[in-house]
């Protein structure tokens, strides 16, 4: 009996503010919303990173020591915290190229996906696939903290990096030169918020009927609960 009372209790205070989530969240199946939020993201540009660069080390800058990702069109700086990670592998000389990969589904990617969000703010989410052919490469990809995947030759590494967006300067020093250059997708990530008036109108009427209704079911509900006490 107590644990259906418990049961009966729970659901009741989940359901406290039933009447005013769905004024407010547009109806039952959410399809009637007064201020509706949407993300949208576009594809901008592609670029190529033909090198890798090193910010100088100087105390009291936010890119001192920073990795940039050197394009022909954009330079990709990126936060010197996960810097190295990246960095490290694609500065060993393996006689392959590494597949990219989305993560969690392993999908192979054709560009770099680098999204911005945020004036020349981006983030990238991808993975560094390899296929290894001997004992030596093996144990590079293991000093590397790559990941050996079901196939025991196949090594994988994921990455999240944060970092800043600048159009390319004149002149920097290439601190490696890639053999080959590593393609970028470029895309725009941006909120839009659409309110409407007369459904934001008809919510702000319905919300103290709402609440007061809301209320209600607690003070109706939680009686009989105390009343059923008395009677164990």
């Amino acid at each position: 009996m107590e644990l259906s009372k418990k049961i009966i209790l729970l659901n009741l205070i989940m359901m406290q503010m039933a009447c005013t989530s769905v004024v407010w969240n547009g109806g039952i199946y959410d399809a009637d919303r007064a201020i509706d939020t949407q993300t949208i993201i576009t594809q901008i540009a592609h670029d190529q990173i033909h090198a890798l660069g090193r910010m100088p080390i100087q105390p009291n800058q936010p890119l001192s020591g920073s990795l940039v990702m050197m394009g022909k069109k954009y330079w990709y700086v990126i936060q010197s915290d996960t810097a190295q990670q990246i960095a490290a592998p694609l500065m060993k000389n393996l006689p392959k190229r590494y597949q990219m990969t989305a993560p969690y589904s392993g999908a192979k990617l054709d560009a770099l996906p680098v999204t911005i969000i945020d004036g020349n703010h981006f983030y990238s989410e991808f993975c560094l696939d390899y296929l290894a052919e001997n004992h030596q490469q093996n144990q590079i990809l293991t000093q590397l903290k790559f990941q050996q995947q079901a196939n025991p030759q196949h090594y994988r590494q994921c990455y999240a990096t944060t970092g800043t967006i600048y159009m390319k300067p004149h002149y920097f020093k290439e601190d490696y030169r890639f053999h080959e250059y590593i393609p970028i997708k470029l895309t725009l990530k941006q909120k839009t918020t659409n309110i409407q008036t007369n459904k934001l109108a008809r919510n702000l009427l319905l919300t103290p009927l709402a609440l007061a209704m809301d209320a209600m079911s607690g003070m109706v509900m939680l009686p009989v609960l105390l009343i059923g006490d008395l009677f164990d």
